[in-house]
C-alpha cells in the first residue's frame, strides 16, 4: 500500500491560504524594471550557483540569459515575467533552487479556478486520485485522458518546462505535479479558465465527458470531497496509511531471512536517528536476515550524515560516501544573505577553506560528517540488498541510492530519483526578493559531488528493475503490498 497523505496535505493547504495584498497575474510591469530584476538574478546567479555549467554548457547559459534578457523591450504582464524567471530557474538544473510569485502568492491562489480532481501522473497511467467535485459518476483511478481539449501528456511537457529539477530528470516532476500542485502550475503557466471540460476513462473501458463550471475554488474542495462517496477507497486507504506510517522509520521481519526496513526521512534529530538504525541491524543480524529491501520511496532527503551513516551498515571495507562540497565565493557578503548557520557566518574558515582557484571546499566539521570516510560497523549486513526508490525520493535519499548503485551493493527497484547521480546543490543558498517585481527566488550556493562514478550525471539514480505504482497498489491492503514486494524482489 503506497499512499500518499493526500486529503492531509489538501487541508494544510488550504488552511495556509489567507489574505494578502491584492495582487493579479495581469498587472503591467515596465522593462526598465524588469530588466532590472533579471540582472540582479543573474549577477548573484553567477557569482554564487556553483552548478551553473555542470548540467549546461556555459555557452548555453550565456544564450539562454541573453535570450531572455532580449524579450524585455516592451511591458509585459507580471504573469509572462514571471514565467520566464521559472524558465531561468528550471534551467539551471537544481533540485534545490526554485522561484514563487512572493507576497501576493496566497492571494493570488485564491483567485484560481482549480480542476477539482486531484490526478496522479506518475503510475502506470495517468489517475484520478481524489474527486473534489459532487460529481458521482467520476472515481479515484479512474483514467484522466484530456483537459479542456488537451492531452494529459501535452500538459505535463508544456509544465515540465517551468519546473525545477536535478539534471534533466522528469519523473520527479510528475510526483510534484501529483497534488494540488498541478492547479496552481496549471494556472500560473496553461491558462485561467472559469471552467473545465474533462474525459475521463472509467475502470469498465467507457469514456466520459464532464463539464466543471462550479466551485472551483480551493477553499470548497475539502467539505465537497467528504460528503461524495466516490472517494471512499481514498478515506479507507488514508486511514489505513496512516496508522501504518506513524513513525519514520521501521524495521518488519516480513518472513524468515527477508526483511523490510522503510525509512522515509533523514532529516531527524541524529541521536534518535543513529540509535534506531543500531537496533535495526542488531535485529537483522540476529535474524539472519539473507535478503533486506529499504524502501526509501517519498522520502525527501535530509542529514547526508545520517544517509552516510545507515549506509555504513551496508559496507565491509572503508569507503568515501562524499567526496567534496563547495562554494564558489567565500565572501561575507553572500554568506551573511544566505541561510547558513550562524557559526559557519561568525567563523567562515573554521568551516570552508580559503577560496583557491575559484572553490571554497567544506572542512569536515559537525556540518559536513558525510565527508568522512565511512568504516564499516561491527553489526554491519552483507547480504543482498534492494532499494526502494520514486521521484520523491531526493536530496540525502538520493545519495544514499546513488552510492549503492555505484558500489554494486544494492539492486534498485521503481523509478528515477529526483536527486542526481554524481551530484548536486543543497538547501544552503541565497533567499531573494527581485527588487521591482518581489518575485522570491531561492538558488543554491553550495554543491556536493558523491562518491558514485559510472552514470549519467544529468539523470538521477536510474532502476535496475523499474516499478510503476498503480491505483490498486497504492489504495489497496498492506498485505497485498507485501505480497507484490516480494514478488520483486525474490
Amino acid at each position: 500500500m503506497r499512499t500518499i497523505a493526500l486529503f492531509t496535505s489538501l487541508l494544510l493547504f488550504a488552511h495556509s491560504i489567507t489574505q494578502a495584498q491584492a495582487f493579479s497575474l495581469s498587472s503591467l510591469l515596465e522593462p526598465a524594471g524588469m530588466k532590472g530584476d533579471f540582472r540582479y538574478l543573474r549577477t548573484r546567479v553567477e557569482q554564487t550557483y556553483p552548478a551553473l555549467y555542470v548540467h549546461q554548457s556555459r555557452e548555453r547559459m550565456q544564450w539562454i540569459f541573453d535570450s531572455l534578457e532580449n524579450t524585455l523591450q516592451q511591458p509585459l504582464p507580471f504573469g509572462e515575467f514571471y514565467k520566464k524567471i521559472a524558465f531561468l530557474i528550471a534551467e539551471l538544473r537544481c533540485e534545490h533552487t526554485y522561484c514563487s510569485t512572493g507576497a501576493g502568492y496566497n492571494q493570488l491562489v485564491k483567485q484560481f479556478a482549480f480542476l477539482p480532481l486531484q490526478l496522479f501522473l506518475a503510475g502506470d497511467k495517468p489517475f484520478v486520485m481524489v474527486n473534489f467535485s459532487a460529481d458521482t459518476t467520476i472515481f479515484p483511478g479512474d483514467e484522466i485522458i484530456s483537459i479542456n481539449g488537451r492531452s494529459v501528456d501535452s500538459i505535463c511537457r508544456e509544465l515540465y518546462r517551468y519546473m525545477p529539477s536535478d539534471g534533466f530528470m522528469e519523473v520527479s516532476k510528475t510526483y510534484a505535479l501529483s497534488s494540488m500542485a498541478f492547479g496552481i502550475a496549471y494556472n500560473m503557466f496553461i491558462e485561467q479558465p472559469r471552467s473545465y471540460t474533462v474525459v475521463v476513462k472509467n475502470k469498465k473501458g467507457k469514456l466520459l465527458q464532464r463539464q466543471f463550471t462550479d466551485h472551483l475554488s480551493i477553499d470548497e474542495f475539502s467539505n465537497i470531497a467528504l460528503k461524495n462517496p466516490a472517494n471512499k477507497v481514498i478515506w479507507d486507504a488514508e486511514k489505513r496509511a496512516k496508522a501504518l506510517n506513524s513513525k519514520d522509520w521501521r524495521l518488519e521481519i516480513l518472513q524468515p531471512k527477508t526483511a523490510l526496513l522503510v525509512i522515509r526521512t533523514f532529516s531527524a534529530d541524529k541521536h534518535d536517528f543513529k540509535r534506531a538504525m543500531d537496533g535495526y541491524f542488531k535485529t537483522i543480524r540476529e535474524n539472519q536476515i539473507e535478503h533486506l529491501i529499504i524502501d526509501l520511496g517519498w522520502n525527501g532527503g535530509g542529514e547526508e550524515e545520517l544517509s552516510a551513516y545507515a549506509m555504513s551498515y551496508l559496507i565491509d571495507t572503508p569507503t568515501r560516501f562524499m567526496d567534496a562540497e563547495y562554494l564558489i565565493t567565500d565572501a561575507d557578503s553572500v554568506l551573511a544573505s544566505s541561510n547558513v548557520p550562524d557559526e559557519i557566518r561568525k567563523n567562515k574558515y573554521a568551516y570552508i577553506e580559503p577560496l583557491k582557484n575559484g572553490r571554497s571546499y567544506a572542512r569536515i566539521s559537525e556540518y559536513a560528517r558525510e565527508l568522512e570516510v565511512m568504516q564499516p560497523k561491527p553489526n554491519g549486513y552483507h547480504g543482498k540488498v534492494y532499494v526502494l526508490v520514486n521521484g520523491v525520493t531526493s536530496s540525502a535519499a538520493s545519495t544514499f541510492a546513488a552510492v549503492a548503485q555505484s558500489n554494486n551493493r544494492a539492486v534498485i527497484i521503481g523509478q528515477e530519483t529526483a536527486g542526481s547521480f554524481l551530484g548536486g546543490g543543497t538547501v544552503l543558498g541565497l533567499d531573494l526578493t527581485l527588487p521591482y517585481s518581489k518575485i522570491a527566488t531561492h538558488t543554491s550556493i553550495v554543491y556536493q559531488e558523491f562518491s558514485t562514478h559510472g552514470r549519467d550525471g544529468n539523470r538521477g539514480v536510474v532502476p535496475d528493475k523499474v516499478y510503476k505504482p498503480t491505483f490498486e497498489d497504492m489504495t489497496g491492503s498492506y498485505e497485498n503490498w507485501k505480497k507484490k514486494l516480494l514478488q520483486m524482489v525474490l
